[in-house]
């Protein structure tokens, strides 16, 4: 925030920077559903019927009397999951530790008996639309951003925006395409947000992330202007050929990089999957779905939980205090999708999937004892459940198993043939 004020003073201001915020009386009261373990039978009370059958359909009787906390981890990230999936913003929200720290207490009271009061709360230095509009006409190129890129097609629609794929035509003749993704500002409730993010982005660059190039302001809309890999994403490579273990080193020494670099940003990304990391024809790797970045492939339909259940880290799902390191979970996870084709408990549905990564700590892999030790060992160091003695990114980038890296170019032979199985081209 102190960025924006630093940006764009704000006038006719008598209230100090230190004096507390105003809180306006309640707008509404909402009652919560109360859900709580009884310890003396081992049962959950308190669940909706609809959430009661859900529970009883996909989890057995035993499961049930074995593992009652984990039942009621499981269920209370899985409403909270269902409810953050409704949430309409032109771009992911960078998750930082106060953000996590919120969610983790709006999880624990997921199902509360309590009267929640809301408020609405005006901070100092809040800006008014009129003001976000001057800062952002400050802060982008003014004028339609179709004028320079020659649109394509659309890859895609939603509440994020709509995204196009164009030609930029001051790029000396090397024809390289971008994304763009075109924001109505009239829909968005939140414009100081999507102006605080901009200024983020703009400092967030690196060679293994998707990254933001430029932004146009024109007529109440806003397009975002971004790096486009052609080879698309790591899941066609991974769901239509085999690859070898150099080439999963190769990935995984890449997408660390790029992990390591918004860890030090401060920034958990939080949703490491083969479907965010994307790939250029020459076999670039890059990480995506952070910021501006999330859905510009044209996959909002993908997205409907905070992270992905089947590449979630235990302590997410059992509600300890959890950091960077669940960024290292899910990359051994997408690791395991690089040998196998898929993640563990795929099969499974979201709720069931939550309950036995709550239980199961480390899934099992079928081929393990076809891999060599220092994968083994990596896999290990990765999907360790206790965070603490879980590899940070540092630590994992100097592991033995990244020296068996391939060449990146090797991996332009699994994209081409996994586009023309998929009959997929950008």
């Amino acid at each position: 925030m102190s960025r924006l004020k630093n940006f764009f003073k704000r006038g006719n201001n008598n209230q100090s920077d230190s004096g507390p915020s105003d809180i306006s009386g309640p707008v509404s009261v909402s009652h919560n559903v109360h859900v709580a373990l009884n310890h003396q039978t081992g049962a959950i009370e308190g669940l909706p019927e609809a959430w009661l059958k859900l529970v009883n359909k996909e989890l057995t009787q035993g499961e049930l009397n074995e593992n009652p906390d984990a039942v009621l981890q499981a269920v209370q990230y899985f409403m909270f999951s269902q409810k953050q999936g409704h949430k309409n913003l032109p771009f992911k929200i960078l998750a930082t530790r106060e953000i996590i720290e919120k969610e983790s207490m709006e999880i624990e009271n997921m199902g509360s008996p309590l009267l929640i009061r809301k408020k609405e709360i005006k901070m100092d230095g809040m800006m008014s639309d009129d003001e976000v509009d001057s800062a952002l006409r400050k802060l982008c190129k003014c004028g339609n951003p179709f004028m320079r890129y020659v649109r394509l097609k659309e890859v895609g629609a939603g509440a994020s925006g709509t995204v196009y794929i164009a030609n930029d035509s001051e790029s000396e003749g090397k024809n390289e395409r971008v994304a763009i993704k075109e924001i109505d500002l009239s829909k968005q409730p939140k414009r100081e947000m999507i102006l605080n993010e901009i200024f983020v982005m703009r400092d967030i660059i690196h060679p293994n992330l998707v990254n933001f190039l430029d932004a146009y302001y024109d007529e109440d809309f806003l397009y975002v202007v971004m790096e486009l890999l052609e080879g698309g994403p790591l899941t066609d490579v991974v769901t239509e050929t085999v690859l070898k273990e150099g080439q999963i080193a190769a990935v995984c020494r890449e997408v660390l990089l790029g992990i390591t670099y918004l860890h030090s940003k401060g920034i958990i990304h939080r949703d490491i999957k083969s479907d965010n990391v994307l790939l250029g024809m020459d076999g670039t790797v890059k990480v995506t779905d952070f910021g501006f970045c999330a859905n510009i492939q044209g996959d909002e339909k993908r997205q409907t939980m905070v992270g992905t259940p089947y590449w979630m880290a235990p302590e997410v799902v059992t509600k300890k205090k959890y950091g960077k390191k669940i960024d290292i979970w899910s990359l051994g996870i997408m690791a395991i999708e690089m040998i196998d084709g898929e993640p563990p408990y795929l099969k499974e549905t979201q709720l069931r999937a939550l309950f036995l990564i709550a239980t199961n700590g480390r899934p099992q892999i079928p081929s393990w004892n076809k891999l060599s030790p220092e994968f083994q060992n990596f896999l290990e160091r990765c999907l360790e459940v206790d965070a603490d003695k879980r590899a940070s990114s540092e630590e994992l980038l100097k592991h033995p198993f990244l020296l068996r890296a391939s060449d990146l170019r090797t991996l332009k032979g699994n994209i081409q043939a996994a586009q023309q199985i998929l009959k997929k081209t950008m």
